[in-house]
């Protein structure tokens, strides 16, 4: 099970988890992934009514208990669970060290460069630590609405995470865990663009629709504003098969390194 959880809103767990580890998942397994969201204040995970490698259901935080035996049954990584912020994550951490996560929990914690959604994921990772002694092999960080993945402009982007040696910058990520595992979900307008669109961006760039044919039969039937349409479908799917090619490959390579599935 692969859990996204973080005690403060608004840092893209949602696009975390429907973006990066949902297609990751269901690329993985070759079947759709079961996607949980707990939140009892919104429900972004609406935002995407097309996609097709995940069937989602809501979990309200009056029946958290369910999670117990959900965990405990799932040692494969095949369900997701967004958790939403504020008192939410809280509530689910709490649950789930009643039980414990029997080792098949991994963590992915998302956050912005906001100097409150680091305090907040330092918040969360101690929260996470109470139930598990070895935390840190289970643990990973997405660098959300990064800008740039390039190194240098990450750690400088993301000083609530790395710290920066001519900045002030108290309690770091980097401070509570030495040499965190981290991947960078870089912000781009194809993530906004899929999700009116009802979709993933992986599941865009997987479309295998001929937009360019359908523009030049529109343009042969004298239909301009049709054709001017599947050229702005056929532009969506280039960005969106560049933004798999330049940061989902490189963030599913990382994770292939945390994650270990059964075959």
């Amino acid at each position: 099970m692969i859990i996204i959880p973080q005690t403060k809103g608004g840092v893209g767990k949602s696009t975390v988890a429907m973006q990066v580890i949902a297609p990751y998942l269901y690329k993985k397994h070759g079947k759709r992934i079961t996607y949980i969201e707990i939140d009892d204040e919104n429900n972004d995970s609406q935002s995407f009514t097309r996609t097709e490698i995940v069937d989602k259901r809501m979990l309200s935080t009056n029946k958290l208990s369910e999670l117990d035996e959900m965990i405990l049954m799932d040692d494969n990584h095949q369900v997701i669970v967004d958790v939403g912020g504020n008192k939410t994550s809280s509530l689910v951490l709490e649950e789930i060290k009643k039980v414990g996560s029997f080792g098949h929990v991994k963590w992915v914690i998302p956050l912005g460069d906001g100097e409150l959604d680091g305090k907040n994921a330092i918040a969360t990772m101690k929260k996470i630590r109470k139930i598990e002694e070895k935390s840190q092999d289970n643990m990973i960080f997405a660098l959300n609405r990064a800008i740039s993945a390039e190194p240098d402009y990450l750690q400088e982007q993301f000083i609530n995470f790395f710290g920066h040696k001519y900045l002030q910058s108290n309690s770091v990520i980097c401070d509570f865990v030495k040499d965190p595992k981290y991947f960078a979900v870089k912000n781009d307008k194809i993530i906004t663009m899929s999700r009116y669109l009802g979709s993933t961006v992986w599941e865009m760039a997987h479309n295998n629709t001929n937009f360019t044919q359908k523009a030049m039969q529109c343009k042969e039937l004298g239909d301009i504003e049709g054709a001017r349409k599947f050229l702005f479908f056929k532009r969506l799917q280039t960005e969106a098969k560049d933004y798999v090619l330049g940061t989902l490959n490189p963030i599913f390579c990382s994770l292939d390194n945390w994650i270990e599935l059964k075959r």
